[in-house]
């Protein structure tokens, strides 16, 4: 009988995959048609399609980071792969349709009369991709942390937690935001505002499933972890900027 070898690690491989690193044994040549086949199966597959977790998390989003975090990884999509790629579609979306624009206009709900207000503008429209990465799930992860500390669930697990939180707010951005907008742009201070007050009401539903919470408990600790990341998020973007006029000058 011919020895087959993994092609990934080299180990010794005769079954369907390589024991030592779990890749198939029969590796097929990259075609068109392999790779539509390949974009289909991460998409839908049963087990751990990018849709199928877009789907669970609409209404279990708590249950599914417990789930993964309870050793369930191979039935849903990496978070951290899944606000990767969700940020960067709001991020390019938001951008081309002219929505990230709208919110930080001079009308919109968003806006102030600070001196740096057009260059703290600046900063979040161009990075916001970046931001969303490096503050806005660190800060909501750290204080959802902090606010149950008594919990099981250490702080690397709440960033978890609100990866798969962070990347569904993207995929409704993506999906009931922005075409509202596009439809209504004169509607946009009303587009925030119910946005903002949905997904405070999301998290709240994460919460009570996540860390069983009461539903008191879990929405008021829902508002004070939203509006203390919110304020920090913005302190720090006008502190850089502050800083950045500081050095400059």
């Amino acid at each position: 009988m011919e020895s087959t070898t993994c092609k990934n690690c080299h180990a010794p491989a005769p079954g369907a995959y390589c024991a030592a690193c779990g890749q198939q044994t029969h590796i097929h040549r990259v075609t068109i048609g392999h790779l539509g086949h390949e974009v289909t199966h991460a998409l839908t597959h049963a087990d751990k399609g990018f849709l199928l977790l877009i789907k669970e998390l609409i209404t279990r989003p708590g249950i599914v980071a417990r789930e993964y975090l309870d050793g369930k990884r191979k039935k849903y999509f990496n978070p951290f792969t899944f606000l990767v790629i969700t940020s960067a579609l709001y991020a390019f979306i938001s951008y081309k349709s002219g929505y990230s624009s709208a919110m930080v206009a001079p009308d919109s709900p968003a806006s102030n009369r600070s001196p740096y207000y057009q260059e703290v503008m600046e900063v979040v429209v161009q990075n916001g991709k970046l931001l969303m990465l490096i503050l806005i799930v660190p800060l909501f992860a750290f204080l959802s942390w902090l606010f149950s500390i008594r919990s099981r669930f250490n702080l690397a697990e709440n960033f978890v937690l609100q990866a798969f939180v962070v990347g569904q707010l993207n995929v409704v951005l993506v999906l009931i935001s922005i075409p509202a907008f596009l439809i209504a742009p004169s509607t946009i201070h009303w587009n925030i505002y119910v946005r903002e007050a949905l997904f405070v009401l999301y998290i709240a539903v994460t919460y009570h499933q996540f860390f069983q919470n009461k539903w008191i408990f879990a929405f008021l600790k829902a508002i004070a972890v939203y509006l203390l990341s919110i304020t920090l998020y913005w302190v720090m973007i006008i502190a850089f900027v502050a800083l950045r006029h500081v050095v400059v000058h």
